[in-house]
């Protein structure tokens, strides 16, 4: 029985939340997906964060993942299904890091490719990732 794609997406949005868990953030799952947003990470003096979660079935061979919504605090996390590797990008290092085009209807969209950024994405990916996030969200946390 083939899995649908929302299925497949919730799939990997309830795995990559369930990292965050184990790696002790608190998260708080949101009821519908506005503006990008699929959870949100509580922070360091009740600050919370944003998180956008893109899964992809072969981000590592050539599958692009397009961001449309940001805010300067949001972090974007790829996951790549096949390899059950994920990466943790802080949103303005996504749009560093992406080719942003101006859709017909003015929106800008970024758009990042794992080939063209496979070097510079190594610093966000596993526990690289983490660490990362760890020092933005909660910065005096050893």
């Amino acid at each position: 029985m083939k899995m649908h794609s929302v299925t497949k997406g919730k799939r990997s949005e309830l795995y990559v939340m369930a990292i965050l868990l184990e790696n002790g953030f608190k998260v708080f799952q949101t009821l519908a997906d506005t503006e990008g947003i699929d959870c949100i990470v509580q922070g360091q003096g009740n600050k919370f964060y944003p998180i956008q979660i893109k899964s992809r079935a072969e981000f590592t061979k050539g599958d692009v993942v397009d961001v449309y919504d940001f805010t300067s605090d949001m972090f974007i996390i790829i996951y790549d299904v096949l390899t059950k590797k994920y990466w943790i990008i802080p949103s303005n290092d996504y749009q560093r890091l992406s080719k942003q085009e101006i859709l017909k209807n003015g929106t800008p969209r970024y758009r990042l490719t794992w080939k063209k950024n496979r070097h510079e994405l190594e610093k966000y990916e596993g526990e690289k990732g983490i660490e990362v996030f760890k020092s933005r969200v909660c910065p005096t946390t050893p």
